[in-house]
């Protein structure tokens, strides 16, 4: 059923950005082979690089990544047990 176009799969997830704010990001992803797409609200690919799955974007709400906090501080090596 690679001919008929599918909707894509959205599934948040969240990443460090300059290595201590958390961020949200909602990524799209193939729904036949799992693959992460590259698409966004400027570029829709027309079907899956992986798999040739069609892909169809209609009524995709496109939302820019979210601040959800700060990471705690760690300590850069561990300390030195005798």
């Amino acid at each position: 059923m690679k001919n008929k176009a599918r909707k894509p799969i959205l599934k948040k997830k969240t990443y460090l950005k300059y290595g201590f704010v958390v961020m949200e990001h909602e990524g799209c992803f193939c729904p036949r082979c799992g693959d992460i797409l590259n698409a966004g609200p400027d570029y829709q690919p027309r079907y899956c690089s992986q798999c040739g799955q069609k892909m169809n974007f209609a009524g995709i709400v496109w939302t820019e990544d979210k601040q959800l906090g700060f990471a705690e501080r760690r300590e850069p090596y561990e300390p030195v047990k005798n």
